[in-house]
């Protein structure tokens, strides 16, 4: 078996957490056995990984990804000044609502005017990467801890707020309810330091348990 790297960067790096995960919990290699390796959830970082994370804030992935694709089309390559120095309503044109428009382009203005940095979240833990993000107007909890998952690779983040996630945790647990936000550290303790394995699991069982519901 390779040796589990500290970052999640590659599908042999999943894998080999997920060989890892499996020593803390074995009922993952039972969910394995049925499903399979989950999908490796990375893209790049940077302002582009942050604005296609909130462009997808609580809205459904076929919808999602109809607004992304526009976005993408518009801003790429994500020049920060250029970007920083666009009105709301512009970027509010391509299907976001105003909220999401203005978290992106303070996120510009942000690395624009170097009170922020995207390269220099890699230098921290991730408590303190998710610090700062949550710094950025518009940046909550749940975008810092799907940044980390996603744009920084990160072993250990355990996105508690997913309601994907807390769906997959309340499937995996065979629970009546599906945990609150509170209750899921409880939950993801166990998993530690591969938490984010443990998400991309539970996100997976969970799509196939949807999948299964509408007859797919």
């Amino acid at each position: 078996m390779k040796h589990p790297s500290i970052t999640i960067n590659t599908i042999d790096d999943l894998a080999a957490g997920a060989e890892a995960l499996f020593e803390l919990d074995p009922r993952f290699r039972a969910l394995h056995a049925q499903n399979g390796l989950p999908r490796l959830r990375r893209r790049d970082g940077g302002l582009a990984g942050l604005a296609h994370i909130v462009v997808g804030q609580l809205i459904s992935t076929k919808a999602a990804n109809s607004i992304w694709a526009r976005v993408e089309t518009a801003l790429s390559p994500f020049d920060v000044a250029r970007i920083s120095e666009m009105e709301v309503s512009d970027l509010a044109g391509y299907g976001l609502t105003r909220a999401k428009a203005t978290a992106i382009i303070n996120a510009a203005k942000a690395e624009h005017e170097g009170t922020f940095s995207f390269a220099a979240l890699a230098h921290l833990d991730d408590d303190r990467a998710a610090a700062e993000l949550k710094k950025l107007r518009g940046v909550g909890q749940w975008t810092a801890d799907i940044y980390l998952v996603t744009c920084l690779g990160r072993r250990d983040a355990w996105p508690a707020g997913d309601l994907a996630v807390r769906a997959g945790v309340q499937l995996f647990e065979q629970l009546g309810d599906m945990p609150s936000i509170a209750d899921m550290p409880v939950h993801g303790e166990r998993w530690r330091p591969w938490r984010s394995v443990a998400a991309c699991y539970l996100w997976g069982l969970y799509a196939s348990h949807r999948q299964r519901e509408v007859g797919i």
